[in-house]
Parts: C-alpha cells; sequence; structure tokens
C-alpha cells in the first residue's frame, strides 16, 4: 500500500514537471518571438556612422570629386582638367577645354558643368572603363561629352555655372555673374537661349532633375524659382534669412536652401486653386470656410475629387508656390556646398570649418555630424549607394565610408502627417512603392492602424450582437431539439477557411450588397422596429393563449417578422429609392454629399469578418451563460419572473466575464484576420472611417508588402515593426480584459 502510494506521487511529481516544463517551454518560444520580431524592427531607429576620414594632401586645388560606378575609388578634378584618383594616379583628362578652368558645377548622376578662361561651357560626364583582361585594377577615367561645348560672351568674367539634364537627353545649363545671368537648352543636337523674365545676377543656383525648375540665389540672399518651361519666374515663401548655397534633392521636387548662418531649409512646390462658392450657403473645404459669393485661394490637394459632386463651385488654377515645408538643424557655420545622394532624400551639407551634416530631406533628421581637417570644403560628393563620402578643400582632400540605414523613417514618419513632394499639405500616406529609382517611399503605419480599427469596428458592430443575443437565447430560452442544431451548426462556421469566406465574399457578396444597398439598408433600419413590435403584440396577447403556446413559438414569431421584414422592403424599397433618391442611392451620396461607394469597402469587411468573428463569440459566450447554476433561474422563476427576464437580470450578469472574454477574443479575432480583410477591403489605405470606403488592415499589409521586401531593407523591418505593433496591441487588450473579468467576477461573485 506505501509502495502504490509512493509511486501515485512519483508519477504526479513526473506529471507536473513535463506540465511545468512545457509550459515554461511555450513561454520562452512566445518571448523568443517577440525578441526576434523586436530585433528586426529596432534597427529603423538607429543613426547613421562615418568611418575614419583618410586624408590625402592635393598638389592643386580640386574642383569637382566624385566616385567610379562601384563607389570603390574616388577621384578629382583639376584646373587643368585632369581627373586623378584618390591616391594620386592619373586617371584621364576632360578633352576639348580651350583653357585652364575657372568654374565647375557638379549634379546627382555625376554630370559635370565646366567653364574655361575661353569662356566655352563643357556639359558631360567623367566615365571609367575597366580593364578587359584579368590582372591589376587600373581605372582609365574619360570625359564623355553630353551636348557641344557651347561659347559664352568672353567679355563677361563669369562667376559660376550649373546644368542638369532630363531621361529624353535634353539639357539645361545656366552661367552668371553678380550682375548678370543666362540660360540655355540644348536639344535635338542645338543649344537655344531660354529668355528669362528677370535676367538678375545671382550667388548661387542649381537645376534640378527632369528640367522642370532651377533654383536662383540672388545678390541679397533671397531665393527665386525659374520655371524652365517658359522662363517665369513662382513665387517663394521664404526662407527669411539670406540662403548661401541651394541644391535640389533627386527627381527635383524638393530644394535645399542652406542660409548664411547654417540654417538649412526644404523646400517644396505645392499647387494651389482658387475656390469660388456660388451657392447661397457657407461651403467649407479643407477647415476652410467660404462664405456664399465669395473664393479662397487653397492648396490644391485633389480638389477637383472633393468638389465634382458640386455644381455650384467654381475651381480656377493658380500659379504654384514653393514654400518651407521643413526647417531642419543648424549646420553650425557658413556652409560651401551641398551634395544631394542619388537613391533618396540624404544630402550632406558642408561648411567653411570643415563641418559636415549629413540629413534627409523627409524626415527632416539631422543624422550625423563631423569634422574633416580640410578647412573649407568647396567640393563634395556621396557614393552611387550613398555609403562613402569625398570633399575637397585647399589642398587636401578626405574621404570616409558611411553607414546610414533607413534614413527615410522616424517616429515622425512613422505616426505623424508629413509633408511629401507632389502634396499641398502634410498627410499620413502608405505607399511604400513606385516606377522610379528616386521614388519617396511614404511609410506612415497610421492609415494601417485606422484600418485595422476600421475593419474590427464594423466586424464587432455586426457579430457581437447577433452573436451574444444568440448565446443567451440558445443557453436560457431555445428547446433542447432546437439547442442540439443550432450550437453544432454555428461552431461549425468557425472550419469555413478565411480564405473561402473572403472569396465568396469579395466575387459574390460584393456586387450583389451594391445593387441592393437601399433594400439592405431599409432592411436593416426596419428589422428591429417591426420584432420589437411583433415581440409587444405577444406580450398583449392573453396570458392563456401564451401559457398554451409550445416552447419555441418566440423563434416563430421573429422569422415571421423577419419574412414580413423582406416582403415589405421589396415592395416598398424601388418607389422610395425613386422618391427620395432619384432611383440610386449610390449617386445620390455621391451628387450630394460627394461620398463615393466603392465596391469592396468596410460593409462587406464588417459582413464576412463578422461570419467568421461570430463562432468564437458564440460559443464562449454560450458556454458561460449554461455554466450559471440552474437554481439561480429556478429561483426567480419561482418568484414570478419570466424566462426572459430571469436571463436578463440573473445569467447575464452572472456570465458578464465569460461574455467580456467572448467580445474580447472575438476582437483579437478580428484584429490579426487577413485573407478576408486582404480580398474584401480594396486594400486601400485611407484614413476614411466611412462604411462605404476600403482600407488596409496592418495583417492586410504584412501580407501583401512581404514577399516585395527586401530583406533586412527599410520597409522589411517596418513590417516587422507593424507586427509587433499588432502583437503588442493584442496583448494590451487582452490583459485589460483579464482585469476587467477579474473586476466583474468579484463584483457577482454573489450570484
Amino acid at each position: 500500500m506505501i509502495g502504490r502510494r509512493l509511486s501515485e506521487r512519483a508519477r504526479d511529481r513526473a506529471a507536473a514537471a513535463v506540465i511545468t516544463a512545457a509550459g515554461g517551454l511555450v513561454i520562452a518560444l512566445v518571448a523568443a518571438i517577440i525578441i526576434g520580431i523586436a530585433a528586426a524592427a529596432l534597427p529603423l531607429f538607429t543613426g547613421a556612422s562615418m568611418g575614419p576620414p583618410a586624408i590625402a594632401d592635393l598638389p592643386e586645388t580640386a574642383l569637382a570629386v566624385g566616385w567610379d560606378p562601384r563607389g570603390e575609388r574616388g577621384w578629382w578634378l583639376d584646373r587643368t582638367g585632369a581627373v586623378r584618383l584618390a591616391d594620386g594616379a592619373a586617371a584621364g583628362e576632360v578633352a576639348g577645354l580651350e583653357g585652364p578652368l575657372v568654374a565647375a558645377g557638379q549634379e546627382i548622376g555625376g554630370l559635370l558643368t565646366l567653364l574655361d578662361t575661353a569662356a566655352v561651357l563643357h556639359v558631360g560626364a567623367i566615365r571609367f572603363a575597366e580593364p578587359a583582361r584579368a590582372g591589376p585594377r587600373t581605372a582609365v577615367a574619360r570625359w564623355s561629352p553630353l551636348a557641344d561645348p557651347l561659347p559664352l560672351d568672353q567679355a563677361v568674367l563669369w562667376s559660376g555655372v550649373a546644368a542638369n539634364s532630363s531621361a529624353e537627353g535634353d539639357i539645361v545649363a545656366l552661367a552668371w555673374t553678380p550682375d548678370r545671368t543666362v540660360a540655355f537648352r540644348f536639344s535635338s543636337g542645338t543649344w537655344r537661349e531660354i529668355e528669362l523674365r528677370a535676367p538678375e545676377g545671382l550667388r548661387a543656383a542649381a537645376v534640378g532633375q527632369e528640367l522642370e525648375s532651377a533654383a536662383l540665389v540672388r545678390r541679397d540672399g533671397s531665393v527665386a524659382v525659374l520655371r524652365l518651361a517658359d522662363g517665369a519666374i513662382e513665387a517663394v515663401e521664404g526662407p527669411a534669412v539670406p540662403i548661401a548655397r541651394v541644391r535640389f534633392l533627386v527627381t527635383g521636387r524638393s530644394l535645399v536652401a542652406a542660409g548664411d548662418r547654417g540654417g538649412i531649409f526644404i523646400l517644396q512646390r505645392q499647387r494651389r486653386a482658387e475656390v469660388r462658392n456660388r451657392s447661397s450657403r457657407t461651403l467649407r473645404v479643407d477647415g476652410a470656410t467660404i462664405p456664399p459669393g465669395g473664393g479662397r485661394v487653397l492648396a490644391d490637394d485633389n480638389l477637383g475629387m472633393q468638389l465634382a459632386h458640386r455644381g455650384d463651385v467654381d475651381l480656377l488654377p493658380m500659379p504654384p508656390v514653393w514654400r518651407v515645408v521643413r526647417e531642419l538643424r543648424s549646420l553650425g557655420t557658413v556652409p560651401t556646398t551641398i551634395a544631394p545622394a542619388a537613391g533618396d532624400r540624404s544630402f550632406v551639407v558642408a561648411g567653411e570649418d570643415g563641418s559636415l551634416a549629413l540629413y534627409h530631406g523627409t524626415t527632416g533628421s539631422k543624422r550625423l555630424s563631423a569634422r574633416w581637417p580640410v578647412g573649407p570644403v568647396a567640393a563634395l560628393a556621396l557614393g552611387p549607394d550613398g555609403d562613402a563620402l569625398i570633399g575637397a578643400g585647399p589642398g587636401k582632400l578626405a574621404q570616409a565610408l558611411l553607414d546610414n540605414p533607413h534614413p527615410e523613417v522616424n517616429l515622425r514618419t512613422l505616426l505623424l502627417p508629413v509633408a511629401y513632394e507632389g502634396h499641398a499639405s502634410p498627410a499620413l500616406i502608405w505607399q511604400s512603392g513606385g516606377g522610379s529609382d528616386g521614388f519617396e517611399r511614404k511609410l506612415s503605419i497610421t492609415p494601417l492602424i485606422v484600418g485595422t480599427l476600421k475593419a474590427t469596428f464594423y466586424a464587432l458592430l455586426i457579430s457581437v450582437p447577433l452573436a451574444l443575443l444568440a448565446a443567451v437565447y440558445v443557453s436560457q430560452l431555445a428547446p433542447a431539439r432546437l439547442q442540439a442544431i443550432v450550437k453544432p451548426v454555428v461552431e461549425l462556421m468557425a472550419a469555413v477557411p478565411s480564405v473561402v469566406v473572403g472569396f465568396l465574399a469579395a466575387l459574390w457578396l460584393a456586387p450583389r450588397l451594391e445593387a441592393v444597398l437601399f433594400q439592405a439598408m431599409l432592411g436593416v433600419a426596419a428589422l428591429p422596429l417591426v420584432v420589437v413590435a411583433a415581440l409587444g403584440m405577444w406580450r398583449l396577447a392573453p396570458a392563456t393563449l401564451r401559457l398554451r403556446a409550445p416552447a419555441g413559438i418566440e423563434l416563430a414569431l421573429l422569422l415571421a417578422a423577419g419574412v414580413v421584414v423582406v416582403i415589405g422592403v421589396m415592395a416598398a424599397a424601388g418607389p422610395l429609392e425613386a422618391l427620395f433618391f432619384d432611383g440610386d442611392i449610390t449617386r445620390w451620396f455621391f451628387t450630394e454629399w460627394g461620398i463615393r461607394y466603392d465596391q469592396r469597402n468596410a460593409l462587406v469587411v464588417g459582413i464576412a469578418l463578422g461570419f467568421a468573428v461570430i463562432p468564437v463569440i458564440f460559443t464562449i459566450a454560450e458556454d458561460a451563460c449554461s455554466s450559471v447554476p440552474r437554481s439561480l433561474t429556478h429561483a426567480a422563476r419561482a418568484l414570478g419572473a419570466t424566462r426572459w427576464q430571469a436571463a436578463i437580470r440573473m445569467v447575464v450578469p452572472a456570465a458578464s466575464p465569460g461574455l467580456f472574454a467572448a467580445v474580447i477574443l472575438g476582437f483579437g479575432r478580428a484584429v490579426g484576420e487577413t485573407m478576408i480583410v486582404l480580398m474584401c477591403s480594396g486594400n486601400t489605405p485611407l484614413l476614411d472611417f466611412g462604411p462605404f470606403d476600403g482600407m488596409r488592415t496592418m495583417a492586410a499589409a504584412i501580407a501583401f508588402e512581404i514577399p516585395e521586401a527586401a530583406v533586412n531593407g527599410t520597409l522589411y523591418r517596418v513590417l516587422f515593426l507593424t507586427g509587433l505593433l499588432l502583437f503588442v496591441s493584442t496583448f494590451v487588450i487582452t490583459s485589460a480584459a483579464d482585469l476587467v473579468g477579474r473586476a466583474l467576477r468579484k463584483r457577482y461573485a454573489r450570484f
């Protein structure tokens, strides 16, 4: 007997040890998953770093610097037109010069603008050729002209030149003195002069890619922007300080202006339009109020789409304006040159004391500060991939490696509105890819958070009332035969794959819902009223009749009420829609309120996702209601309460912790759902909470974007951050639900 007890204790201890170890292993695995996700996301917030610079003496002044296409070897150009490698070896020379160089300009992609002493302008690039056979890699540089040499007025002492090219091969070149400016365009093999409406002298200038605009710094330090299509000057609002240097970032839609005292500003071109209100009512557009008969100039962020349904509003285009959208941290010294990156909106500003600062134009962050012992930096260039830097000062050349991971992401761009190129006002946008290398990625996760909350809200709006009422009815009011049918059927709903639900909702439900939208809305509004009326009439029936009625008669009344609603809606919907909504409610929504109806929208998502969530909520809620002791309901019935009164006033409070847990688990199921939302929502990352628009949830974004995300790239890590936020939010809500459940259990412990 004693041996048997010892054996049982040993088995109990062994079982307890196995269970404890298994539970600890599960917790450790979950913790490891969280740590792994966090480890993939946290590098987004690391700063840039620079290796120790290599300093070399130069025999002559360097007018331009750069890198070979691989970013492995730096080069510099002297006044004689000779190209030398950073180690001093001769690599080539600029052909066709008629004298020493007096000015040089350098742009993204290696384009060089050179002016010799004979006042001849040369536009081209330094090309490197590798040896065809194996052996030591000796770089050979050659001058590759992109246009014919352009003779300028030899009687003028030109002080600066700048140029840039388009994808079609056209070139625009500027040359200036403190008193005069000229501009030329090279197209179809010939140069022609661009007539300037204000040809005053300049301190500095830059030409943007694709040749849309040129930035001019006047003698007083003010900035003007030249529209190259017709030579007109566009309006510029700010900066309020004198500017020393300007450069366009990649694509030419953002302008960097460096002030005399080190201030750094980002300017963008913003569209405008004048809105004139011809109606008799006050018009509100984008937060602006326009009185009847009045007009107002507004930022043109899709004003045409917003006002397309208004026939009493005029939209008149206005000239665009360049505005300061960001003021960055100061360089701290007088800027001497700016070097933009070729692949993103990063750029380096150098100063007269050798100071360097690495910025990013979209985030507005200063990612790196350093100082090179080369004096005033006159020439500066980033490597092709932005991972190396070379600069030259009086008699000195310096180069260093850069590590600048994920510069386009910080907390501001992830969560707050940002001024993006092509947008007239700061916006919250998720747009992870584009059609060009210079595309400005927009990685705000706020639209994904809003989309997740929107999908969850509409899903719970449909599923929670149905599931909870069904659980209370099945557990407390339904006949035993009905319970045996309904409960297994609802639980079997959970076995339907979500991809099947999404497929049916997207291809079958969505077009049919659009066709019968008014009937569906009318039915949803009428059904509760008819049900309440039917139940009220049943309560008014004689008691003897109600007592003689078989169990479950209430369900028959509800079904009959539903049939009445369906028949009434089918008969009345057509005439009512024709009377009040001109026969098409979706078109009426647009023409009257400007609301567009997308076929795959929040209503479709709510119905499909609600179908998937109902089994989760119903099963747990029904078990919670069934676990309430029958003695409570019997006692209530003995005191004269009806079955409905006993269920609502006794069972529901006693089962409230379980009901609350059911809703929270349904919430978690809706938040984490992927396929249904991906297939039914249109997958559009919008901020609108309306029922007729689509959305993109965090889970859907991960599923949609991760196949295209480069491993350890910025998008890859942002998606991991999204997954981490999804987990943390679910964990926090579940933990809060547990605390609320405990409080409810204590409150209703007397039951």
